[in-house]
């Protein structure tokens, strides 16, 4: 039998034959679970969430902006993405956090969050931005030391 004399069903048949014998229909069983991401983003009560909650709070305020557009799932404008690359920027260097985990708190992917500490960096260049960038890393740093017990550096 020539190659072209093939169906294709009948090739994926008999090569799963082949490969683990008859065909079985599929259970919904079988499935892998799917991790489930929450929505809602930040959750949970260690200082570390506290500090990204009160951090996504400088940030609105910085940008005049609402909590529920810097948390949404959306893109939203340009000030509205540029706000919330801000917020993971500075959770990633004042934080040090990982970039999976501002990730993780901020419910984007790491890659995200690189792209985004990219992109402050390089729109520090501009002053009035860096000004900005620098308040909210203050504001940050003031937050942190509150959080640790005013004032204590460990």
């Amino acid at each position: 039998m020539r190659f072209s004399e093939c169906g294709s069903a009948g090739r994926s048949e008999a090569g799963a034959a082949a490969l683990r014998g008859p065909l079985r229909p599929w259970t919904p069983s079988q499935r892998r679970p799917r991790r489930r991401r929450a929505r809602g983003r930040i959750d949970g009560g260690d200082a570390i969430d506290a500090q990204c909650r009160c951090l996504e709070a400088i940030v609105a305020q910085a940008f005049q902006t609402s909590l529920d557009q810097l948390r949404s799932d959306s893109r939203g404008g340009a000030h509205i993405a540029f706000a919330r690359q801000v917020a993971m920027y500075v959770a990633h260097v004042w934080f040090a956090l990982s970039l999976t985990e501002v990730g993780r708190r901020f419910d984007r992917d790491r890659t995200t969050v690189a792209h985004a500490c990219r992109v402050v960096e390089d729109r520090r260049d501009d002053p009035r931005v860096d000004r900005v960038v620098a308040a909210i890393e203050t504001a940050a740093d003031l937050g942190q030391r509150l959080a640790r017990g005013l004032g204590t550096d460990a």
